[in-house]
């Protein structure tokens, strides 16, 4: 099988993360930005930083023809009982995602890789984020309860042999904004009901309110999050929070799995597109940005930057 880009499968996750989004420019030259994606991955290997690189549809077709089945671009989600809720879609065609224990580190290859590309791709965004306690979302909830045990990942985030994009990963990244001060102000046990699991150890609650975040997320082989039936379509988070100057905090979502169409059905779930109960979560935090893209194998990337 090929060999999947190594960080997707690492949950030793560095205290500081990058994510840098960029998308070309007129008259980019492709066999530029290849260069500079070479360079960046060298650089990333000399100093020990551990990375993934994304590329969106229109980009990873324009370098290779390894394309996974259903691979589409995010379009916006938008709730249709006039809440005007929404998880905004900003497509763009690269994501950088990479972390060390070494910020300075971070910052030089990131910088490196960004001037480099200067004339050919344009950055659309960039987050930092950080690690939180044990892993824990700025609610004071633990983040990434539902991930598969670390050993499962292959199964789970990885493209299986035989198939399209084999030894890939599809990535969702989306920055999330909280209106911490309104969670703040719920009694713990609403709190709770909104997540469905525990705040002090995040144990899943025996009975599911309808518009709760696992009702929605949790997907089983019948009703959704109904702990009788086996889970399936499960996904692998790694995501970490954020403070930016002006007091806008959240969370940076990253998941990987080996289909697509396992995020679009819990982002239909969670907005009530599917018939559900809308996900009383996002009445408390909602995306700014939402992207979908494909993490190729170290084999297929090899040859997609020569």
């Amino acid at each position: 099988m090929p060999t999947p880009q190594s960080a997707i499968l690492d949950r030793n996750m560095g205290t500081h993360q990058w994510y840098l989004h960029l998308s070309r420019v007129d008259g980019s030259d492709l066999a530029h930005i290849k260069s500079v994606l070479r360079s960046y991955r060298q650089a990333c290997s000399q100093r020990g930083i551990k990375t993934v690189i994304g590329f969106g549809p229109s980009l990873l077709r324009d370098l290779t023809g390894d394309i996974p089945d259903d691979f589409q671009p995010f379009e916006t989600v938008a709730a249709t009982d006039g809440s005007g809720r929404e998880a905004k879609g900003t497509q763009e065609e690269v994501l950088l995602w990479l972390h060390s224990a070494d910020k300075g580190e971070v910052w030089k290859t990131q910088w490196d890789a960004r001037l480099g590309l200067k004339g050919h791709m344009k950055v659309a965004r960039e987050t930092m984020t950080f690690i939180y306690g044990n892993s824990l979302d700025l609610s004071g909830f633990i983040d990434g309860t539902g991930n598969p045990e670390p050993a499962r990942d292959v199964e789970v985030a990885i493209v299986p042999d035989g198939q399209p994009g084999a030894g890939g990963s599809h990535i969702l990244a989306q920055r999330w904004v909280h209106d911490l001060e309104a969670f703040q102000r719920l009694p713990l046990a609403a709190q709770e009901a909104v997540f469905g699991r525990t705040k002090p150890d995040s144990t899943r609650l025996e009975v599911q309110v309808p518009t709760s975040h696992l009702s929605h997320v949790e997907l089983r082989n019948g009703k959704t999050a109904d702990a009788t039936k086996e889970k399936r379509d499960e996904i692998s988070r790694r995501s970490t929070p954020y403070a930016f100057h002006d007091g806008t905090v959240g969370l940076y979502f990253l998941a990987f799995c080996k289909k697509q169409a396992a995020f679009r059905e819990r982002l239909q779930g969670m907005y009530g597109l599917d018939g559900q109960a809308r996900d009383q979560l996002v009445d408390l935090s909602n995306p700014a940005s939402g992207s979908f893209y494909f993490a190729p194998s170290e084999e297929t990337l090899e040859a997609m930057l020569r």
